[in-house]
């Protein structure tokens, strides 16, 4: 009889991620995002409009009552900058929900803003190349990639972590491959990132029928790919 404790799986053994592992994956996100997607809905529609309303409506009673009790004015006026303040911030939710530029613009306008966003707020030089045209995607793969390369770079571009940032996305007739690399600034240690959350990325790249290769750069960067075949995420051309 073989001794169950001594079995190992192969998968594991070589770091090849388990493709039923991946699939329930990517199940659960599948799920997840149209929860999200929903919620943001959800925020757009009700909690957007009463906000709208309410500061319309202080704003006309701002206009409308008399000048001589200034602290009521004051309070008005208050309360409207405050609603605003809600309004910015619902916002920002509904966006870090679902992305609207995806839906708006698509996939490759979505990657160059927020990437764009993330450089200017850690104050570092960026470098962007995307091709001209996009091609047509199954359901929830812009979003999935969205995910990707907002998670990876939520994990590399750390405070004092890098001086640059190179972002390019490339088709063949197979393939599309995502590049990212980061320069470290000058005299820093090379950059480190925790391997747990690398492999989380790797599972959902894995589970796109993707395959992922990092390296450290001889300056002290990173340089990470995917590559995804596009039989796995194109969509059918039209007739």
């Amino acid at each position: 009889m073989q001794d169950r404790s001594t079995v190992k799986d192969p998968r594991v053994e070589s770091g090849e991620p388990d493709r039923s592992s991946s699939g329930l994956i990517a199940h659960i996100q599948s799920a997840t995002e149209h929860q999200k997607a929903l919620l943001a809905r959800e925020l757009h529609d009700e909690l957007g409009g009463l906000l709208v309303g309410a500061v319309m409506d202080l704003a006309w009673a701002e206009q409308h009552v008399s000048a001589s009790p200034a602290e009521l004015r004051q309070k008005l006026t208050r309360a409207r900058q405050t609603l605003s303040a809600a309004i910015d911030l619902e916002r920002k939710l509904i966006e870090e929900l679902r992305p609207t530029l995806l839906d708006n613009v698509g996939l490759f306008a979505a990657l160059r803003w927020h990437v764009q966003a993330i450089c200017e707020r850690a104050n570092i030089a960026c470098t962007i190349h995307l091709p001209e045209e996009e091609q047509r995607f199954l359901p929830n793969i812009p979003i999935t990639l969205f995910r990707i390369v907002q998670e990876t770079y939520a994990i590399i571009i750390a405070p004092g972590n890098a001086a640059s940032s190179e972002f390019d996305i490339t088709t063949d007739r197979k393939s599309l491959i995502v590049r990212i690399q980061t320069q470290a600034p000058p005299a820093s240690p090379a950059a480190r990132v925790d391997s747990h959350y690398l492999s989380a990325i790797e599972y959902r790249i894995a589970a796109l029928g993707g395959a992922f290769e990092q390296a450290l750069l001889p300056a002290g960067g990173l340089s990470l790919k995917a590559t995804f075949p596009l039989k796995s995420i194109a969509a059918a051309s039209p007739p």
